[in-house]
């Protein structure tokens, strides 16, 4: 190779090792404290609870039959108060809404759940006409 190739390959191989990387992505449940969410199903249809995360993506949470309940844990960052719910991989996904509504309309007979700052969400949720009333 000529000494201009080899300052090439030196000027490539430098700059790439000063090139941003991109930030990681932050995995699992240390540092952060557990908050419960349980939502009971009063109604008499199948309820279903679902989150918007990060991004505009949405995750369901689970569905419960009439009796039954919906358990999962979240996870909140004590220094910024962000929650999080982890993913199989344990990646952290930021929770920006919760809601739970009749199962297949979600969304449509939604009540929205407020997530209070560190406590935990333990709701009752019942049949109000075509929606679902959560608290």
């Amino acid at each position: 190779m000529s000494a201009k190739t080899n300052r090439l390959l030196a000027f490539i191989f430098v700059s790439t090792l000063a090139a941003p990387t991109a930030s990681a992505v932050e995995r699992g449940s240390a540092g952060l404290i557990e908050t419960p969410f349980v939502a009971r199903n009063s109604a008499t249809r199948e309820i279903s609870c679902a989150v918007s995360l990060a991004h505009w993506y949405s995750a369901e949470l689970g569905r419960a039959a009439p009796g039954a309940r919906i358990a999962v844990s979240f996870w909140r960052d004590p220094a910024d108060g962000t929650l999080y719910l982890l993913n199989e991989v344990g990646d952290r996904m930021a929770v920006q809404m919760a809601w739970c509504g009749f199962a297949g309309a979600s969304w449509e007979s939604r009540s929205v759940v407020t997530l209070a700052q560190g406590k935990p969400a333990d709701l009752t949720c019942v049949s109000d006409t075509d929606r679902l009333v959560c608290r």
